[in-house]
């Protein structure tokens, strides 16, 4: 480790962070818009393609998060971060399991996505306020 501060995020960067997870989220969104308007899309609907792209939006929208938990575990607290990491990592195992079992797991996973995109606004929002 170098003795260097860490550099803190610019708010563009937590923006990012925010589009990323949402666009990632997109195709769970379609899955229930189609479904709203009264049309079944074979290839959204499936739970092993569901688990797929929850494992895309876990993946690019949670990777972040889970640095920034590790982050605060490190200093020895337990914040916002931590608290998203954790829940929407059970809410994605739930999903995992939907979709193991072969029932629709599109819930499981959009709850998870929406969490860490909630975790990330979070932290965009508060930034803004500190500038």
């Amino acid at each position: 480790m170098s003795g260097r501060a860490p550099r803190s995020r610019t708010r563009s960067e937590r923006l990012g962070r925010v589009v990323v997870t949402a666009v990632f989220s997109l195709p769970l969104w379609a899955d229930l818009v189609a479904q709203a308007l009264g049309y079944e899309l074979f290839y959204l609907a499936d739970p092993k393609l569901q688990a797929v792209w929850g494992t895309l939006v876990q993946l690019a929208g949670g990777l972040p998060l889970y640095g920034d938990a590790l982050g605060e575990l490190r200093q020895g607290r337990a914040g916002r971060a931590a608290a998203a990491s954790l829940l929407s990592t059970l809410l994605y195992a739930g999903g995992l399991y939907a979709a193991v079992i072969n029932v629709v797991a599109n819930v499981y996973f959009l709850a998870a996505g929406g969490l860490m995109l909630l975790g990330h606004l979070l932290d965009y929002l508060g930034s803004r306020r500190t500038a």
